[in-house]
Order: structure tokens, then sequence, then C-alpha cells
């Protein structure tokens, strides 16, 4: 069996959310329900990554989610590496979308090249090519 984490960002407007991960390239792989989902699970490459709305309806065994809407919009302490082949190409990418990198594009000492956007909910993404 393969092993692979899938991110799970919780957001607050899923349309809006989607859009943005699709500026960036990513592409729909699944959705549930079907009509007017609750998430989406977004594909780039062999990544996989699952966005789902804050929930209005909670089921018993799930109190721990009333928790989901005060994290929602704050980002918390992840910062979430993407891996690709071209920095810059996601780069001008990213630009041509309207993101403003809160790290632009450079070289880090350790190597490679990469820059840092932040998602509608405030999740970094640094996005990384290893050279």
């Amino acid at each position: 069996m393969a092993h692979a984490i899938e991110p799970h960002l919780w957001v607050s407007d899923l349309a809006a959310s989607k859009a943005w991960y699709e500026s960036l390239g990513f592409t729909e792989r699944q959705r549930n329900p079907e009509e007017d989902p609750t998430w989406f699970q977004l594909g780039l490459g062999d990544i996989r990554l699952m966005i789902t709305i804050i929930p209005t309806q909670i089921a018993d065994n799930q109190q721990y989610l009333r928790q989901v809407s005060d994290r929602v919009g704050n980002g918390g302490a992840v910062s979430l590496y993407l891996h690709v082949d071209s920095a810059d190409e996601m780069y001008e990418r990213a630009r041509s979308a309207g993101e403003s990198p809160i790290e632009d594009i450079w070289e880090p000492w350790w190597g490679g090249r990469q820059f840092t956007i932040v998602d509608p909910d405030g999740n970094w993404w640094t996005v990384y090519e290893n050279s």
C-alpha cells in the first residue's frame, strides 16, 4: 500500500477557494455531494488536496467540528510546501491570477527556487522547485 498525505483545509467560501486553487493549476477530481457540494478533492499531478466548507450540520460524534469556524481564516501555524517542476512557471501563473506573494521568488541557500503565497483562508503555500 502506498502512503500519502492529503491536506484537508477548511474554507469559508468553497467556490472562491476552489477558483483560487484552480488558478494555480489544480483540477477537480471529486466532489460531494454532486449537487451543491460541501467539499472538493483537487489535484495537481500526484498531489491531492481536499477543501471543505465550514460545517453547518454536525453529527453527534463530531462535536469537535464546532471549533472549525473559529479557526478558519487565521491560517494556523502550518505552512504547506508544494513541490513543482518549475517555480518560475508557477510564480507567473500566480501573478497572472492577481496573487501578491508574501515571499517573492528567490534562491534559498539550501538550493532550489521558491516563493510563498497565501490562500483565501490564510494558509501559507511555499512553492518550491528543487534544482
